[in-house]
C-alpha cells in the first residue's frame, strides 16, 4: 500500500510519528528536571496519544502536502485540531483509569507534541518543498487509439506528469491533441526516448504483435524505464481497474491478493473487522437508541429493514439496516439512487447523510458474513442483472462483503449498471492489493467521510 501514498505525506507522518514519541519520552525531563529515559513504562499511554493524534491530524487534512502550512488560515486550524485532539485524548483517559499518567507531564505532552508538530510543518515548507521538487515524470504513449487519448486526458492534469508524445504505426489513425508530437513510425522510439528523457512508457494497445518493437519496449524495461499496460496504468495512477481492458490471462498473471489464503485474510482481518464492530456498536449505541426511537415515532413499521443480499461466492444471506423507507415500498427501484428518492421517510434522509443506517450492519460483521471492509453486499437481481452486462463481474464476490470499502470511499452510490461497472474497478483494485496498509487507509478514509462527509456516499 505505501506506494500508493506520495512520498511527502509519508514524509509528514513518519515525522509526526518520530516527534509525537520523542515529545512523550522527554515529557517527564521537562516537568522534573532530570532526564530519565522510561518510555516502555507507560507504552500503553504513549500509543494511546500517538494513535488519536495521527487519527485527528489525518482528519484534519494535515497530511495534504499540497497546502501551505505557513499561513492564519492553516494556523487556526491547527490551534483547534490541537485543542480538540486535547480534549479528546482526556476524555480516554478519564474513561479507562488503566491509563495513567499525571495532569503536569499530560500537559506538557501536548504543549511538545503542539510545537514540535507545527515546527516539522514549518521546515517541511521552507526547506523540504522548496528546495526538492518533485522531478517531472516523461511518459510517452504507444498506441493513438481511444485507449491512449483517455490515458493522455488523465496526464495532462496532472502538472508532475510531461506527455513526450504518441507513437503509432497505423497510419489510418488520427489523434485529436495537434499540441503534441505524434510520431507514425516506431523506429523513432529510441531517438524519442534519448531527447525527451522518458522514464514511463504506456502500452495503449490490446495486441503487441511487432515483434521489432517489443525488442525496442523490452530494451527499454531492462534500462530502467517503468513499462505500463492498460490496466496497470489505471490501477498505479487512479487506483482502480479498468474492466474493458482485462482478459483471462492478465487475471491469470497478476498475483491478486485478496484471494491468498494468508494469515491476514483468515485470521488477522476477521479479528479487526470483530474488534471494531464490537467498540463501533458499544461506542454508537446511544446513538442508536435515538435512531430507534425516531423510527417508531415517524412513520409505521419496523426499525430495522432485512434483505437477502449476495455474500461470499455467491451465498446468501440477511443484511440489517435500520429502516430508512416508507414500509412496503423497498422493491420499488424507479427512484433508486436518487437524493430526491420519494420512499425515504424524514427520519430516513437524516440516518442516512450521517451513515447511522450502516450501523445494524455490524451485527453481520460479527456473524461472519460480513467483514468490516470488502465490496458492498448487493441484491440478487443486481448481480445477476450485472454479471450478463459486465465482464468479470463475480470476482468481487470471491472476499466477504463489507461495511466500507474502496469502491465505497472512492465512488458515491448508484444502481445503474455504469454505477456498478464504475465500482467494479475499485473492487478489483481492492481485492487485487488487498493488505493491513489497505483496510487502515480505508478505515481513516470512512472515518474522514463519516465526520466531515468528505468523500463518496
Amino acid at each position: 500500500m505505501v506506494k500508493y501514498i506520495p512520498k511527502k505525506k509519508f514524509l509528514l507522518l513518519a515525522g509526526d510519528i518520530f516527534l509525537i514519541l520523542f515529545a512523550c519520552s522527554i515529557a517527564p525531563a521537562v516537568r522534573f528536571g532530570v532526564f530519565i529515559f522510561e518510555p516502555f513504562d507507560f507504552w500503553l499511554e504513549i500509543l494511546v496519544v500517538l494513535f488519536i493524534n495521527i487519527l485527528c491530524f489525518y482528519v484534519a487534512d494535515f497530511y495534504n502536502a499540497e497546502q501551505g502550512f505557513i499561513n492564519i488560515r492553516f494556523i487556526f486550524r491547527y490551534l483547534i485540531t490541537i485543542s480538540m485532539t486535547f480534549l479528546i485524548t482526556l476524555l480516554v483517559f478519564f474513561l479507562f483509569p488503566g491509563l495513567e499518567t499525571s495532569r503536569g507531564i499530560f500537559i506538557i505532552y501536548f504543549i511538545l507534541i503542539g510545537t514540535f508538530i507545527y515546527l516539522w510543518r514549518y521546515l517541511f515548507e521552507k526547506i523540504i518543498k522548496k528546495f526538492k521538487p518533485t522531478k517531472q515524470k516523461v511518459f510517452l504513449i504507444i498506441g493513438a487509439g481511444r485507449a491512449g487519448n483517455k490515458i493522455y486526458d488523465i496526464l495532462k492534469r496532472d502538472a508532475s506528469v510531461k506527455v513526450a508524445g504518441f507513437v503509432d504505426n497505423n497510419h489510418a489513425k488520427t489523434h485529436q491533441h495537434q499540441s503534441i508530437r505524434f510520431s507514425k513510425n516506431t523506429e523513432e522510439l529510441e531517438e524519442i526516448i534519448k531527447n525527451e528523457q522518458v522514464d514511463h512508457i504506456v502500452l495503449a494497445i490490446r495486441e503487441l504483435k511487432d515483434t521489432e518493437l517489443i525488442k525496442k519496449i523490452l530494451a527499454c524495461k531492462l534500462r530502467g524505464i517503468k513499462i505500463y499496460d492498460v490496466p496497470t496504468f489505471y490501477e498505479e495512477m487512479l487506483g482502480k481497474i479498468e474492466v474493458e481492458y482485462l482478459n483471462d490471462i492478465w487475471i491469470l498473471n497478476m498475483p491478486i491478493h485478496g484471494i491468498k489464503k494468508t494469515v491476514y485474510n483468515r485470521k488477522i482481518k476477521r479479528l479487526i473487522s470483530v474488534f471494531f464492530s464490537i467498540c463501533l456498536l458499544i461506542i454508537s449505541s446511544p446513538v442508536s437508541l435515538l435512531a430507534i426511537v425516531a423510527i417508531k415515532l415517524d412513520s409505521k413499521g419496523p426499525i430495522f429493514f432485512k434483505q437477502k443480499r449476495v455474500g461470499l461466492n455467491g451465498n446468501a444471506f440477511e443484511l440489517i439496516k435500520f429502516r430508512t423507507m416508507k414500509v412496503g415500498t423497498e422493491n420499488d427501484r424507479r427512484h433508486a439512487g436518487k437524493k430526491d428518492d420519494p420512499r425515504i421517510t424524514r427520519v430516513g434522509r437524516i440516518l442516512r447523510l450521517a451513515r447511522i443506517d450502516e450501523i445494524p450492519q455490524l451485527w453481520n460483521v460479527l456473524k461472519g458474513e460480513m467483514s468490516l471492509i470488502g465490496p458492498r453486499a448487493l441484491m440478487r437481481e443486481e448481480v445477476e442483472e450485472f454479471e450478463k452486462k459486465i465482464p468479470y463481474f463475480s470476482v468481487r464476490h470471491t472476499i466477504k462483503p463489507g461495511v466500507t470499502g474502496w469502491a465505497q470511499i472512492n465512488y458515491p452510490h448508484g444502481v445503474t449498471v455504469e454505477d456498478a461497472l464504475e465500482k467494479l474497478k475499485y473492487d478489483l483494485f481492492y481485492i487485487k492489493n488487498l493488505s493491513f496498509f489497505l483496510d487502515c487507509y480505508i478505515i481513516l478514509r470512512t472515518i474522514r467521510t463519516v465526520l466531515f462527509g468528505r468523500g463518496a456516499r
